[in-house]
């Protein structure tokens, strides 16, 4: 099937509110289609990365250049995600209703992204110990944002407080990004069509020890390239 084509059909789904992450002045006001606010999040929110953790168990610190350029190793997986890059700082979030019709959406809300309530959670690792990380930068197709299926105990009549930033400390990072967005504490999930990789990925091995005076430290990074 043309991938276009099946962009461009609306999903069923549980919740009317679809969420759309775009520079403020392309987000369409009033009424618009889903095939509209398909192709702007195409554009809107085109990039991000991939991100894998392990436990590093024995790997050397000076080998990181011999792993693997697509990040599969043997040693226990903790984390495995796809993150967007959201960019509340450049990006604002248009929250669309849907109607009778199931094609017609109407704008409800429209604001810069940075100004949602934010909310803190946390990747792995949780817990002390001697990790791997794995990170590649993707360029992503997105579809718009909607309500995970089967969420319960959300609520219906939009209120603009019930959105919320997440962020969270990834790996070996020492500052927050942010990881997704929630409505009325559920995820908003972006339906991934393709994610095309860069031909160069990292790896680190860092050591996590809440006891120390500083608990998180990079023992090595290394470049790997597409062989």
């Amino acid at each position: 099937m043309d991938q276009r084509f099946a962009l461009a059909r609306m999903p069923a789904m549980d919740h009317p509110l679809v969420f759309v992450i775009a520079p403020l002045t392309e987000l369409p006001q009033g009424e618009t289609s889903w095939a509209e606010l398909v192709a702007l999040q195409l554009q809107g929110l085109s990039t991000g990365f991939a991100l894998r953790l392990f436990v590093a168990g024995d790997t050397p610190s000076d080998g990181l250049a011999q792993l693997p350029w697509d990040g599969q190793l043997p040693q226990r997986l903790i984390c495995d995600a796809i993150v967007p890059g959201f960019a509340p700082q450049e990006n604002a979030i248009g929250v669309y209703e849907r109607s009778s019709d199931a094609n017609v959406l109407r704008c409800i809300d429209c604001f810069a992204l940075q100004d949602a309530v934010n909310e803190t959670c946390w990747f792995y690792p949780t817990h002390d110990g001697r990790f791997l990380s794995w990170q590649r930068d993707l360029a992503l197709c997105l579809e718009p944002g909607v309500v995970a299926e089967g969420a319960s105990q959300v609520p219906e009549s939009y209120e603009r407080s019930h959105l919320a930033l997440l962020w969270s400390l990834l790996g070996d990072d020492q500052s927050l990004t942010c990881v997704g967005l929630t409505y009325g504490g559920q995820r908003i999930e972006w339906g991934l069509s393709q994610g095309t990789p860069d031909r160069q990925s990292s790896w680190s091995v860092f050591t996590v020890d809440t006891a120390a005076e500083v608990s998180l430290t990079v023992n090595a990074r290394a470049q790997v390239l597409e062989p």
